[in-house]
Formats: C-alpha cells, structure tokens, sequence
C-alpha cells in the first residue's frame, strides 16, 4: 500500500513540470433581461455567466483569455434586434459598467485568468457579465430583441 502511494506521488510530481496537453472549453447562461419598458428613462441592468472547464493532468496550469465579438452591432452600441427594430445594449466586465468586454481593440477589454488543474483532473471558473440596455430609446417597439455574439477562449 505504502509503495502505491509514494508511486502515485512520484507520477504526480513527475508530470507536474511536463508540458501536459489542456482541453478548455466556454459556456455561458446567456444574458435575459425580461420586459423592458423604454418609457421612464432608466437603463435595464441584468448578469450572466460566462463559465470556462479545463481539462488536464494534475498541477498542469492553464492560461487563457476570453473575448466577446461585438454581435450585429459594435462594440460602442450593441444591437438586439426584432425584424427591422433594435435596440441598444452592451456587456461589460465590471458591475460599474465602464469596461465594455469585447475583443481588446480601441477601448473594449478582455479576461484573461490562469487555473491549476487539481487533482480531480478539470476545474471551472465563472465569470459574470454584467448588461445595460441604455435609457433613452423611447421609440423601442415591444418585441422580442435577440443578439447572438460570439464568446472566444484563445488558451
């Protein structure tokens, strides 16, 4: 028994320092923000969750970085879109909204983060994302608005 042990040490340590081969993978919950009723002037604020597994031998690390395309409209006004309606939106990485989340061109940010694969083999960080639809379209018809951007992990 005591030999099975100092084996499974001895394995452990001598993979630790290797270069191990990852597998990382990006989910999210997706971003609802319900009944949105343009009229008294206020933004709509609501979260999500970007959640990220990576797989791999025990004490390997992994570093990666996640980005958020700008969907069908940019990254200083996104778009939801019902027919030809939309409205006006964004993401962010912070519950001030001031760091749009995008892709790391012009003023938008990414996330980048570095986990230690534990023992049980994978480990899964969540990331919020904080979303406004901004205050001021009072035009906005009542439909159902949907945008689609792609969320990227580059480990």
């Amino acid at each position: 028994m005591q030999r099975l042990i100092l084996s499974l040490a001895a394995m452990l340590l001598a993979t630790a320092g290797a270069q191990a081969a990852l597998l990382c993978t990006v989910s999210t919950s997706g971003v609802a923000f319900g009944a949105f009723n343009p009229l008294p002037g206020q933004s709509a604020d609501t979260t999500g969750t970007i959640s990220v597994t990576c797989i791999g031998l025990p004490l390997s690390t992994a570093s990666y970085t996640i980005t958020i395309a700008s969907g069908l409209g940019s990254f200083a006004a996104r778009k939801m879109v019902s027919g030809s309606d939309n409205l006006d939106y964004n993401l962010y990485r912070d519950s001030a909204f001031t760091q749009v989340w995008g892709d790391g061109s012009g003023s938008t940010f990414t996330v980048t983060d570095s986990v230690t694969i534990p023992l049980s083999l994978s480990i899964t960080t969540n990331y919020v994302v904080y979303s406004r639809i901004v205050s001021g379209q009072n035009t906005a018809k009542a439909h159902t608005y949907s945008d689609n951007p792609l969320i990227t992990i580059t480990y």
